[in-house]
């Protein structure tokens, strides 16, 4: 027997449409012009699919869809929305409210049958149908009374959705990265845009989320973030170092590798982000095929923006919180007792499993003199900035920590001591073409650095590691600074 397909739709034009496609396929189709009408059918009758349009009246489709939620009997019945109503947010409060798919009119056929083949796949056949529900009868006047009260429901209903939406963010999510691309997919799902970002500074430290939803081109990309670079200054009053803002891109479809024609930025809004008294970050949101925001997209946008602040402020706090137990309060790099506890555990796996590991001891040439001269705070400077640019020329798995006052250490796993020899060279020779902040001129600050590597140098332990790394940077200094010297076994001829 062919399946039975229900149609509620106030267009004749369309009901028919659809009909005639669906009777094409081998369905058998009933179709109703009212939410009321398609609900007593569905209490009435045996049906193994359910299309629905929203904008009908006496019942929305959106009503008739969460009443027969509601119902045991229909909990898993399988549902189609198509409707005229093609933005985002329709389509996100659409699904939300029980569909198991959202089309828009005017529809593909092809699309359309795949679809239904899709929903029928997945749900399987429909339970027996319960009885008829006169309750819904009711004259003209009561009917357009519920709807009329329905629609302000539905409203709130909506609002409160994203509202829990954005506060199980902060249950389910424990990095300021994983918040924000949350954040982006609860925005994207009602509005339609290119490229979200967020930019948000904590402390000293400043970040850019870039989220691409949409194939775009580079020129889109950085008038992007131009922009919300002056959104953040004009909204926060504070002016930031583009050099200094880490960027993270989220690009799972790869659309920033795809062709594109020439975008340029035709809809664009950001919203502050700020908590306890505190301006601290911009979320904004462009896009260029689908024009300007309208007042709804506007609205939805203050809606997310206004309740996510405050999951966004406790996620920087518990961040801020976990770095102070192990980062250096000055540096914010990770501090020394950190230090030896991953270097412990990267010794001990390099031991199982025959890896390469490698240790960079590096020392201010001449601090004590810069103190002298210039004054500790300046010297705090010094120490800030040189940890920004070490960081900044180490790949992501090495890891940079302040060993004690002007002496880091960078742990550097899966690399033989030689190979890191370059990039030791590449850290010292940045430090030191580097100017550091001073008036009226920057000043010129050089490094030594000692190398040790497992198992080149016969390591027993991670503090054979450090010690002998120790000697080569002790020769580094013997032989005029500014240097990198390898460890290597006459040091501890000539230490003795």
């Amino acid at each position: 027997m062919s399946k039975q397909v229900l149609v509620v739709d106030d267009s004749i034009v369309m009901r028919n449409a659809l009909e005639d496609v669906l009777v094409n396929a081998g369905f058998s189709v009933t179709t109703a012009p009212n939410g009321i009408e398609g609900l007593e059918l569905m209490h009435s009758r045996k049906f193994d699919l359910l299309f629905l349009d929203i904008d009908m009246p006496n019942l929305s489709g959106l009503q008739v869809c969460r009443m027969l939620r509601n119902d045991p009997t229909f909990r898993a019945f399988p549902i189609i929305m198509l409707t005229a109503r093609d933005k985002k947010k329709d389509e996100f409060w659409g699904l939300e409210t029980g569909a198991d798919a959202y089309l828009t009119k005017p529809f593909e056929p092809d699309k359309l049958l795949n679809t239904v083949d899709d929903v029928l796949e997945k749900i399987g056949q429909t339970p027996s149908l319960s009885e008829a529900a006169d309750k819904l009868r009711g004259d003209e006047e009561s009917k357009d009374l519920i709807f009329s009260a329905g629609e302000v429901q539905e409203r709130q209903l909506f609002k409160m959705t994203l509202i829990n939406r954005i506060f199980a963010i902060a249950t389910t999510h424990r990095t300021l990265r994983d918040t924000c691309c949350a954040l982006n997919h609860i925005y994207s799902s009602v509005i339609d845009y290119d490229i979200g970002m967020a930019l948000i500074t904590d402390d000293d430290a400043i970040k850019m989320f870039i989220f691409i939803n949409k194939p775009i081109n580079k020129d889109f990309l950085q008038a992007t973030r131009n922009r919300i670079i002056e959104e953040f200054q004009d909204k926060t009053g504070r002016r930031i170092i583009r050099d200094n803002v880490e960027v993270i891109i989220e690009d799972p479809n790869h659309n920033i590798l795809k062709v594109t024609e020439e975008k340029r930025i035709l809809g664009f809004t950001s919203r502050l982000m700020e908590g306890k008294g505190e301006k601290f970050g911009v979320f904004c949101l462009s896009r260029a095929g689908a024009g300007p925001f309208n007042e709804d997209e506007m609205e939805m946008a203050a809606i997310i923006s206004n309740q996510s602040n405050l999951v966004v402020d406790n996620i920087r706090m518990y961040e801020k919180i976990q770095r102070f137990a192990i980062a250096d309060g000055l540096t914010g790099l990770y501090n020394h007792r950190y230090f030896q506890e991953q270097l412990e555990k990267e010794y001990s796996r390099a031991r199982r499993f025959n890896l390469s590991l490698s240790l960079i001891m590096l020392d201010i040439d001449h601090f004590k003199r810069f103190n002298d001269k210039h004054g500790h705070q300046q010297g705090d400077v010094i120490l800030k900035e040189l940890a920004r640019v070490t960081e900044q020329n180490v790949r992501e798995i090495d890891l940079v920590a302040r060993y004690g006052g002007e002496e880091f250490a960078i742990i550097l796993p899966e690399t033989p001591k030689h190979n890191v020899m370059v990039a030791a060279e590449r850290i010292r020779t940045a430090l030191e073409q580097h100017p550091f902040p001073h008036e009226p001129e920057p000043l010129h600050v050089t490094v030594s650095m000692g190398v040790s590597g497992y198992p080149d140098d016969n390591i027993e332990t991670r503090l054979d590691l450090i010690s002998k790394a120790d000697l080569a940077l002790y020769k580094a200094k013997r032989e005029g600074r500014n240097r990198v010297c390898l460890y290597s076994t006459d040091l501890e001829v000539d230490i003795s």
